[in-house]
């Protein structure tokens, strides 16, 4: 990166103030004069960490590109700090913020998302014919929100509720789009998880109720979420489908896992349930014991994406499709058009 080229006064100063205020207030916290008074400027120092510098900073970003979500990162350094240099006997105000200012970042963040969501779903019903994925919104709003690796989490069990209870109406495939689900062994898998949770559940509930345990309807209600969210991963296998958008192929196995490639990355495509290569990736979250049916290899490496934003790279990938020689004839129509389209412009 050419120094010469950085924006000093929008890309740099920002990040120097803040981390400027922090070092004051982390030297402070290992004067002599803290020493002295520790108890009164730890709460000084905690109000700076969590209120005044995440506002400082706000300000500073504001008009920027920075993205905002930045500053719930900026909130949890500094509360990270505090637990860090502050003795345990003063954090007297820690208890406070985490009992009021925590639940109330918890649900205006909530508040943001769903309002959003709200805008977001009435906007997918108004544009059916488009290839939208509601996950992928989902994700797109926490985003804006908050940083990447706490968004995907967010969204993953935002999503893992919205299929698990809310989505139950019939998904049709639409043009370009190509099941996994109906000839896997996926489902039946899932399914028998469930009832082996489903199972257990009730014993250990009625064996522990017995005994006068009172984590009885604790461990019941763990369970009970358990396979909500394995319902939710379920059906979000079957209301996701791979599918094709103009030059990308979007390979998606419900929400566990996902990629999208490029047509023109694409060096073959085999339709084999063999594999001969050992650096295969997998779309299936089941490894070798869910079969497949077609292998594509890529001309450049691109990221496997798994939940809560686990990443994987990968050339070559196998996995299940329904309708293996459709999906074959649509690939090869797709990047024929693809080829097409650049010669022309």
């Amino acid at each position: 990166m050419d120094i010469r080229n950085i924006d000093f006064k929008n890309q740099v100063i920002p990040f120097l103030i803040p981390l400027a205020l922090l070092s004051v207030l982390i030297f402070i916290s290992k004067s002599t004069q803290f020493l002295a008074n520790s108890s009164l400027i730890s709460v000084g120092i905690t109000i700076d960490l969590i209120l005044t510098v995440p506002l400082i900073y706000f300000l500073l970003i504001r008009k920027k590109e920075i993205p905002n979500n930045t500053i719930v990162l900026a909130l949890i350094i500094g509360l990270f700090i505090c637990y860090k240099i502050i003795p345990a006997e003063n954090q007297t105000v820690l208890p406070l913020l985490g009992t009021w200012l925590l639940p109330i970042l918890e649900v205006g963040i909530l508040v943001y998302i769903l309002i959003n969501l709200r805008k977001a779903r009435l906007n997918y019903k108004q544009n059916r014919d488009n290839n939208i994925d509601f996950y992928t919104i989902v994700k797109t709003i926490s985003q804006d929100l908050l940083p990447i690796f706490m968004a995907r989490i967010i969204a993953t069990e935002i999503i893992v509720v919205y299929y698990g209870i809310i989505n139950w109406k019939r998904r049709p495939l639409k043009n370009g789009e190509f099941s996994i689900h109906k000839k896997s062994t996926s489902i039946s898998l899932l399914l028998g998880i469930m009832l082996i949770i489903g199972v257990e559940t009730t014993v250990f509930h009625y064996i522990l109720e017995q005994e006068g345990n009172p984590k009885a309807w604790l461990i019941t209600f763990l369970s009970i979420y358990s396979l909500l969210q394995i319902l939710g991963f379920l059906k979000s296998i079957i209301k996701r489908p791979i599918s094709f958008e103009e030059d990308i192929l979007h390979l998606r196995y419900g929400i566990m896992k996902e990629t999208s490639i490029e047509l023109n990355n694409i060096k073959s495509i085999v339709l084999s349930s063999k594999n001969k290569h050992q650096k295969t990736s997998r779309l299936s979250v089941f490894g070798k014991h869910e079969s497949h049916n077609v292998i594509l290899t890529l001309k450049k490496t691109e990221i496997l994406y798994s939940l809560y934003g686990i990443k994987n790279n990968f050339t070559t990938i196998s996995f299940h499709v329904d309708e293996p020689q459709k999906f074959f004839n649509k690939m090869c129509e797709s990047i024929k058009e693809f080829q097409l389209k650049s010669t022309v412009t």
